[in-house]
């Protein structure tokens, strides 16, 4: 199988945490050691729109012993995307992966050795979809009143309805094997693990030979590889704040008469990916034996 996403559905996020491993707030630059940092971030992109909430709290003091203080609530309402779908589209795109989602807020207080002052700001949050296993995230203000990077110690992503299609070929004993597949996927992911399970339902269609015409459900596994990742954190501006990686599944299928397992590899970015399939016709697999 060959194919990649035409679809990401619903995505939910839910991130928080965690250590502060740079900050500059008003200008001032702060020192990691004296940094304590709170923050919650829930956000569900469905197709192109945003809505979210998110909460930060953060104390510390500058390297010149001045006292700082920031906290505010936020709505969390649109998105710097990394990439909008079908890939590549320009217009009629029907979901994105962000990058960024925007955070806006119109009472954030930020105090410096005394002085406070209510300001309305605008928050960028990275998705830590693009700095997985916990590694620090950029939350920066558009105007760099606030600039911090810190690591997650909870941090998902519950996809739902993502679709997936592409083309099949192969053999079937000695016979030639070819048409097209489409699967509907559902998957919660642990960006601090690592590890995802999937699940969803899966379709051939168009077949040669047309008996392969079917349908059915399919289980799994994903995990994202440490190895054959690339440095992104030009992108953000704060080195050690993106990475970008890979995807590695595999799962079991069951289909009218047909059953298999499947061991996919993801290109970089995750978008698109070939599958080593192999399947038995005339019998059912035995979900108990997973």
């Amino acid at each position: 199988m060959v194919g990649g996403v035409s679809s990401l559905g619903t995505q939910v996020y839910t991130v928080s945490g965690g250590q502060t491993a740079y900050a500059v707030i008003a200008g001032q630059t702060i020192n990691p050691s004296t940094a304590n940092l709170r923050y919650n971030f829930i956000a569900t992109q469905n197709g192109l729109n945003t809505r979210g909430l998110a909460s930060l709290r953060f104390s510390g003091t500058t390297t010149g012993g001045a006292n700082v203080t920031v906290s505010g609530y936020f709505s969390v309402n649109n998105t710097i995307p990394a990439a909008e779908l079908p890939y590549g589209c320009t217009t009629n795109c029907n979901s994105e992966l962000p990058f960024f989602f925007l955070a806006t807020s119109s009472n954030v207080q930020v105090t410096v050795a005394g002085t406070t002052q209510t300001l309305p700001e605008t928050l960028q949050i990275e998705s830590p979809y693009f700095n997985p296993w916990g590694a620090p995230i950029v939350l920066a203000s558009t105007d760099n009143a606030i600039v911090i990077a810190a690591t997650y110690t909870q941090g998902s992503i519950l996809w739902a309805g993502t679709k997936v299609g592409g083309a099949m070929f192969g053999t079937l004993g000695t016979t030639p094997v070819s048409g097209a597949f489409n699967m509907t996927s559902g998957e919660l992911e642990n960006l601090v693990t690592g590890n995802a399970i999937d699940a969803g339902t899966i379709s051939f269609s168009s077949m040669t030979p047309s008996s392969l015409n079917a349908k059915g459900i399919y289980t799994g596994t994903s995990s994202i590889p440490t190895t054959g990742t690339y440095d992104c954190s030009a992108s953000t501006g704060i080195p050690g704040t993106c990475t970008e990686t890979g995807f590695q599944s595999i799962g079991h299928f069951t289909m009218s008469g047909i059953s298999g397992s499947y061991d996919t590899t993801w290109g970089v970015p995750a978008l698109g990916f070939s599958s080593a399939v192999s399947a038995t016709v005339g019998q059912s697999w035995n979900s108990g034996q997973h």
